[in-house]
């Protein structure tokens, strides 16, 4: 089979809103290069979705350049974003995959392996998430994903319940499951969201206390959680908040990660105005994640 590729490059801050316009236009999957970025060699990315030949992607290019525009409105900086377009066939797909993604040391115990690879565990205490990519949402190693994890690492105590707002890819609630929760209740807006989740709970054999449903927000989470975590854009984070008091238990932590710098203030604001205290802010250069608990 061959397919359209739509390759956009731009600032690492994009990442996330330009895979919701990928998905939306309807992309089979997503790839992410980010290696310079994580390396510190550059501050762009390229992100390609890969489309069948008869959506005739490239004939839209002038749409999606509208598109990302409109991400100014929310703060983001889209000057050198740069569009192309190209047909490749299923080989230079696997290959394009197996170049640009391999095995990864996220955190102190969390590696993310592709599920292609051959990975041995550097030591007993490391945890290993097996993970397919191919169907977008990121590859989990993304500076919010990151903050994400990092957070989870700290403050998972074992045996709590767990919300995931917009779980994406899975990758936050088998983390969760592998450091030691007793329940995870995933959502996600997105059919194939759901589906990807699905994926990469079948290549974690030993994660089964995750239950994927396809709803917004908390809409359709039961009871209240010790954490909830929602790795989302602002705008999305900012119609969660008022959802989140009645469903995080006393003491509970609510995770909140990708926001960018600019963002903080405002969101540690709003954060407040809840009722939530702030109990640590997480940084890398251009993104935080907000971690706050009800007292």
């Amino acid at each position: 089979m061959r397919w359209d590729k739509l390759t956009i490059i731009a600032g690492n801050e994009l990442q996330a809103p330009l895979e919701n316009i990928l998905l939306d236009l309807g992309a089979q999957g997503i790839e992410n290069d980010d290696n310079d970025f994580l390396e510190g060699r550059s501050q762009s990315i390229s992100i390609s979705g890969f489309f069948e030949l008869n959506q005739k992607i490239s004939s839209k290019i002038d749409f999606i350049k509208e598109r990302v525009d409109d991400l100014k409105k929310y703060g983001f900086d889209t000057s050198n974003t740069f569009i192309k377009s190209s047909v490749i066939d299923d080989q230079s797909w696997k290959n394009e995959w197996e170049k640009y993604y391999h095995a990864q040391r996220i955190t102190h115990f969390l590696s993310i392996v592709p599920f292609w690879e051959e990975y041995h565990k550097q030591h007993d205490s490391e945890i290993v998430i097996r993970l397919d990519p191919q169907q977008a949402f990121g590859t989990g190693t993304h500076p919010t994903t990151v903050l994400a994890l990092q957070a989870l690492e700290t403050y998972v105590r074992g045996n709590e319940v767990v919300f995931d707002v917009g779980t994406g890819t899975g990758i936050l609630s088998i983390a969760a499951s592998r450091l030691g929760v007793k329940r995870i209740y995933a959502c996600d807006v997105e059919v194939d969201a759901i589906a990807s989740a699905k994926r990469n709970l079948e290549l974690n054999k030993t994660v089964t206390n995750v239950e994927l449903e396809l709803s917004s927000l908390l809409d359709g989470a039961k009871g209240q959680a010790n954490i909830i975590l929602a790795n989302i854009l602002p705008e999305v984070q900012l119609l969660l908040l008022p959802h989140v008091i009645e469903h995080l238990k006393p003491q509970g932590k609510f995770i909140m990660a990708g926001i960018i710098n600019e963002k903080k203030e405002e969101m540690v604001a709003r954060v407040q105005s809840i009722g939530l205290r702030i109990v640590e802010i997480l940084n890398d250069e251009k993104w935080v994640a907000i971690i706050a608990q009800k007292d």
